[in-house]
């Protein structure tokens, strides 16, 4: 228990040390985002097709995706020859790249299937991909406008 009392006597200190680590690991990661480069080619206005910012989602990949997945924390967008899956900002500089499986750019001939997924809850759609080294996924969305999405993908 000493170091109990020592963490109360010192609590300033522990709390910087704290802050600083989460700051330093912040500033590696979107390091390592900013050296990776762009995630998906450039595209214009005209380009999109459907848009929808802060979106929940998870992925099939692993148990740790299933389950931890994105809350509030995506911006889905269907352009006219792909489907974009991002975080939304600061997420896409904080979190290391690839994290929770939920950031995908996916050409139309890669998507397999798209469909309705209702829980209890609330509407999601089940997105069937095929992922860039070749293995099938399912991202599971919660979008607002799951109708405006279906008939975005289906165009």
């Amino acid at each position: 228990m000493e170091y109990l009392k020592w963490m109360e006597q010192h609590f300033e200190l522990f709390f910087v040390f704290c802050f600083l680590w989460v700051l330093a690991w912040g500033a590696f990661f979107a390091w390592r985002r900013h050296g990776a480069g762009p995630t998906h080619p450039p595209f214009s206005g005209s380009d999109v097709r459907f848009s929808e910012k802060y979106v929940s989602g998870s992925s099939d990949k692993n148990l740790f995706t299933r389950v931890g997945g994105a809350r509030n924390a995506l911006v889905v967008t269907v352009l006219k020859d792909a489907l974009l899956v991002e975080p939304v900002g600061i997420f896409k500089w904080l979190m290391p790249p690839g994290f929770n499986d939920l950031e995908h750019y996916v050409p139309r001939s890669n998507i397999l299937r798209v469909e309705t997924a209702s829980t209890p809850s609330r509407n999601r759609v089940r997105i069937e991909i095929r992922g860039r080294d070749g293995a099938t996924r399912i991202l599971m969305l919660a979008v607002r406008g799951h109708e405006e999405l279906l008939s975005a993908l289906r165009s």
